[in-house]
């Protein structure tokens, strides 16, 4: 029987070769499955893959059609895209997966190509991880959904979040950006907001600022960096409603020739530090310095390489704040003249002195008509001795005691 059945296919071309082919395939069929799974992964079936230790999902990527629904990725370094293009344009093994667990990584950037590499995932896993909350993780907020217990996941960094539940924070991070003026950049530092200590960093430095920001993010203790740019005039800044929120302000390396800081701004009860630093003062006005005695901490202004005016006033009132208030210029001990005076530091006593006495010459010329004047007494003096003298030799004194005095019985 099975002798005639090879007879008849050996005698028919046509099925012999249907059958060489199907051996063909299946062998193909198994070598490929072979090797579908990425050296870095364990792929327990064809749709559930785990790998560990890999850079980033770039190394698992094939150029395959494999469906794959369960996807858990450990110790995975970058969870960013190398190109625009998200990974599915490229690759699409991702686009088939479900449920996707990230596991034990350091989780400081997610871009949205890798958000976008996965369109039908159901349910995210993102226990065991630690959390960098900050914006290069904003992209997370697009699975909050999906995402299996969310409300669990912690920050771990940085120092001002640590411990605050992830979604709060990046919602914190979220509305921070959005408000925050351009082209400057928020980080915020905290989500507590204590007494004279900013929780949020606008930095506008080396912006190419000509002017102030016209508005400030509401409801957050500032720190404002505008340094390094070309602002000549900060008057508006401190007339912002918002301003009084302000605690740090630094102004140094711009182009400011004079400063006004308005009593109505009402940011006394929450200064800390003013940097001037490294523009064109040349006066310093009273606005700046505050009346200190009833802060519970000891705000500093820094004023140093600016091209002060000197003289005598000017000094003394430098040096009168240094000493009723001390340390509240805190780099007063470098502050310097400018103009007939560059160079000469304002904290010397020696100089003070100089500026405040009267010039040599005046001294000399007075010094002359007090000699003049003494000499002129003592001639006088002399004089009226000698007229006395030459008065009682002549009988002058008898004659007038004789005419006063009543004469004796």
């Amino acid at each position: 029987m099975q002798s005639s059945t090879a007879k008849d296919c050996f005698d028919n071309f046509d099925c012999c070769h249907l059958q060489i082919v199907s051996l063909l395939v299946w062998a193909l069929v198994c070598s490929a499955e072979a090797s579908i799974c990425p050296p870095a992964c364990q792929c327990l079936s064809k749709n559930a893959w785990t790998c560990d230790n890999i850079s980033s999902v770039a190394d698992i990527w094939r150029d395959s059609g494999m469906v794959v629904e369960e996807l858990t990725l450990n110790h995975i370094k970058d969870l960013n895209s190398t190109s625009e293009q998200s990974f599915s344009d490229h690759f699409g093994i991702f686009v088939s997966v479900r449920r996707l667990k990230i596991q034990q990584s350091a989780i400081s950037s997610i871009s949205a190509s890798f958000i976008d590499s996965f369109p039908i995932v159901e349910t995210v896993f993102l226990e065991d991880n630690q959390f960098l909350c900050s914006e290069h993780i904003l992209s997370l907020q697009r699975w909050q959904s999906k995402i299996d217990g969310f409300n669990k996941l912690q920050c771990s960094s940085p120092d001002g979040l640590a411990g605050k539940k992830v979604f709060k924070a990046l919602k914190s991070i979220a509305r921070a950006i959005t408000e925050c003026p351009r082209p400057c950049r928020c980080v915020v530092r905290s989500m507590d907001s204590q007494y004279s200590i900013p929780n949020l960093l606008v930095n506008c430095s080396q912006s190419k600022l000509k002017n102030t920001p016209v508005s400030l993010p509401k409801s957050w203790v500032i720190e404002l960096d505008l340094s390094h740019n070309t602002i000549e005039d900060a008057t508006p800044l401190f007339n912002l409603p918002v301003f009084r929120n302000v605690t740090v302000l630094n102004l140094a390396h711009n182009h400011i020739h004079n400063i006004q800081v308005p009593n109505a701004t009402g940011h006394k009860n929450h200064f800390k530090l003013l940097n001037l630093a490294n523009n064109k003062l040349t006066q310093l006005a009273n606005s700046v310095i505050f009346d200190t005695e009833n802060f519970s901490y000891q705000p500093l202004v820094m004023l140093r390489n600016n091209p002060w005016k000197c003289d005598c006033e000017s000094v003394k009132m430098f040096q009168s704040i240094a000493l009723k208030q001390l340390h509240i210029i805190g780099d007063f001990t470098h502050l310097t003249c400018g103009g007939d005076f560059e160079g000469h530091l304002i904290s010397s006593p020696a100089f003070l002195q100089r500026l405040c006495h009267v010039p040599a010459v005046a001294i000399v010329t007075i010094r002359c008509v007090n000699i003049l004047c003494f000499i002129f007494v003592g001639l006088a003096l002399i004089k009226t001795a000698f007229d006395l003298r030459t008065m009682y030799a002549v009988g002058i004194f008898h004659y007038f005691a004789h005419l006063l005095l009543p004469p004796r019985k």
